[in-house]
């Protein structure tokens, strides 16, 4: 199984959807690593998720810009990390890591990209407050998040051409009980057809 387009899945913070992603082919998974969000993966959780795991590569997620990065992610065997301040990208490029800049607009993403353009793994530009609608194609490499679903990932795709897409994982609603309906239909429609 292959998807027509990378695909993130942001804020992963159980087993029954790290699998279901990654069976579904998704590139990557993001874990929050900050104590105090109320998504926090600890080190631990993570360790017993993605020991599950294969094939899928793992970012750690960082939203304040007062988080110490190398702290945050001791003890998570990660590829990349997500930051959403520019203070925190000579910090986060240190690390080695992929660096993943998350932004609000496309505004805000090509100035990033801009100032730091290869030494960024790419921009995710979280539209989950506007829509992708209006958008014209990015001269930097955009993931877009925020407003997508089944009927309009093909529109977005096509037209605009991004790097991929982003989604959101969400609670399970008991250990082991999760509804993927949403999450299914938009990844199945993007899905390849092995028989093409």
């Amino acid at each position: 199984m292959a998807l027509r387009t990378f695909v993130k899945v942001n804020g992963v913070n159980n087993l029954s959807d790290a699998r279901y992603c990654a069976g579904m082919s998704v590139d990557q998974l993001g874990f929050n690593v900050e104590p105090n969000h109320e998504n926090y993966t600890d080190a631990k959780a993570f360790k017993e998720i993605s020991d599950w795991l294969s094939g899928v590569e793992f970012v750690a997620e960082i939203e304040s810009e007062s988080t110490l990065i190398s702290e945050a992610i001791g003890g998570y065997a990660v590829q990349a990390v997500q930051i959403e301040h520019e203070s925190q990208v000579d910090v986060a490029i240190e690390t080695g890591l992929s660096v993943i800049y998350k932004v609000d607009s496309t505004a805000n993403g090509q100035y990033i990209w801009n100032l730091y353009q290869e030494k960024l793994a790419y921009i995710l530009v979280d539209l989950s407050n506007g829509s992708f609608e209006k958008l014209e194609k990015q001269d930097f490499p955009a993931v877009i998040q925020g407003q997508i679903d089944y009927t309009n990932v093909d529109q977005l795709i096509e037209n605009l051409e991004p790097k991929g897409i982003a989604l959101v994982g969400g609670n399970e609603i008991r250990p082991g009980f999760k509804d993927f309906d949403a999450l299914a239909d938009l990844l199945e429609a993007i899905e390849i057809d092995d028989l093409a």
